[in-house]
């Protein structure tokens, strides 16, 4: 145990554990190892079962777990700080351990919600994460066994190895986020070189095809035998199902400018619910809209974005199999850090079959499906309506456990 009653004995081992972690600090880059280390080791020696490793996400404006970070969790999952809160506010003036039991008149002061989320979690000690004078995270520890208090030579160790360990995550995190970009533009351009093909590939094979409809139809008026006509029918229908597909690579490829006006987006969804009722109803779906954004007013494409969410909201009633099915979209708002721009976060989760890990990333090529109907195209030309917007979508999956799409859309 690092932790003893003699002091020789306390330089000593935490000089070693102070060692020992400075090298996973080094060569840990993943975000969710490197908490699962630190929490571990932090766990062991303080023996407490709970620890909570905070960061802040400027795009939600607030500081959420390494666990929501690196998942699908919801964007409102229970355990967050939001940047404006009093807890944070004490953090970043006071650059120290917050001992709650020591300092009742400082967790008077927090918002009755600040108080809940410390209470239900035991929450025994809070110390922020300063990088460059800034509040960048936070670790929330629990209780000790049996409620022994943590002493100041705990304390005074403890800190200089959790300073070290704010940098190692601020790293991890944006190393992270580097990753991220990279993965985005690798798509952008690979969706960009598919749209250049799709775009010739449909110029030339449209020009025969209207060719070979006119002379379907003209052959068709000197056919007098039942089953000529319908077979020719067929024909035309067959020519005018490739002229959709055609249709479809052509928005894929260069997709409709915007008309954007100042609009509402709580209308557009809701109308877009309303527009999938029937099919969901048939199939004992319930559809649940939860919006939480406070406002609604985006300066958006309306047409084009119920399209986007058509295509989303269609997508999960075909993965759904069980019963009951459920359809579930969360919306919140976020005004973000200084340089970004106030977004509204978007999401919908649904119970259905799910897509694996070596799919996920092929959802938004052309003509990719897993339905025994369909073009493919749908989730590639919301994907191009999401980028007109300057906005950003992401789909997180697991099969047999449904899926949850995360949208992002700037306010302006």
């Amino acid at each position: 145990m690092l932790f003893r009653q003699s002091k020789n004995d306390l330089n000593q081992d935490f000089n070693r554990f102070l060692s020992e972690m400075n090298e996973s600090f080094s060569i840990i880059t993943d975000l969710e190892q490197l908490k699962d280390n630190f929490s571990s080791r932090i766990k062991e020696l303080l023996k407490t079962d709970h620890i909570y490793i905070l960061m802040l996400n400027p795009d939600l404006n607030r500081y959420i777990t390494v666990e929501n970070i690196t998942s699908n969790s919801k964007y409102d999952e229970l355990l967050y700080f939001n940047t404006s809160d009093k807890l944070v506010f004490w953090l970043s003036v006071n650059k120290t351990f917050l001992n709650i039991s020591q300092d009742p008149q400082v967790f008077a002061f927090f918002t009755r919600r600040e108080q809940e989320l410390i209470e239900l979690r035991s929450i025994s000690l809070i110390y922020p994460f300063i990088v460059m004078n800034q509040v960048r995270g936070m670790v929330c520890i629990g209780r000790k066994e049996n409620n022994v208090p943590f002493d100041k030579n705990e304390l005074q160790y403890l800190k200089i190895f959790l300073d070290q360990a704010g940098f190692a995550f601020e790293n991890a995190l944006l190393y992270q986020s580097q990753k991220e970009r990279t993965r985005k533009m690798y798509r952008a351009d690979r969706l960009a070189t598919l749209g250049e093909l799709s775009a010739g590939a449909a110029h030339e094979i449209r020009n025969p095809l209207t060719s070979i409809r006119s002379s379907i139809q003209f052959l068709k008026r000197k056919l007098s035998d039942p089953a000529d006509i319908e077979m020719s029918n067929d024909l035309i229908s067959e020519v005018d199902r490739i002229n959709e597909i055609i249709e479809g690579m052509l928005s894929f490829a260069k997709p409709q400018p915007l008309k954007k006006e100042n609009t509402q987006l709580k209308t557009i969804l809701a109308q877009t619910v309303q527009l999938v009722s029937n099919t969901a109803r048939k199939k004992e779906i319930d559809i649940c809209l939860n919006y939480q954004a406070g406002r609604d007013d985006i300066f958006a494409d309306p047409s084009q974005l119920k399209q986007l969410f058509l295509n989303i909201i269609m997508n999960s009633i075909q993965a759904i199999e069980n019963i009951p099915g459920k359809i579930e979209i969360n919306v919140i708002f976020s005004e973000g850090e200084k340089k970004y721009t106030p977004v509204y976060l978007i999401e919908f989760i649904d119970n259905g079959e799910g897509i694996s890990n070596e799919n996920i990333d092929k959802i938004f090529d052309p003509f990719y499906t897993t339905k025994n109907e369909g073009t493919g195209l749908g989730l590639s030309i919301s994907y191009g309506i999401i980028n007109q917007h300057d906005g950003d979508i992401e789909f997180f999956s697991e099969p047999g456990k449904g899926t949850r799409v995360k949208i992002r859309i700037p306010l302006k």
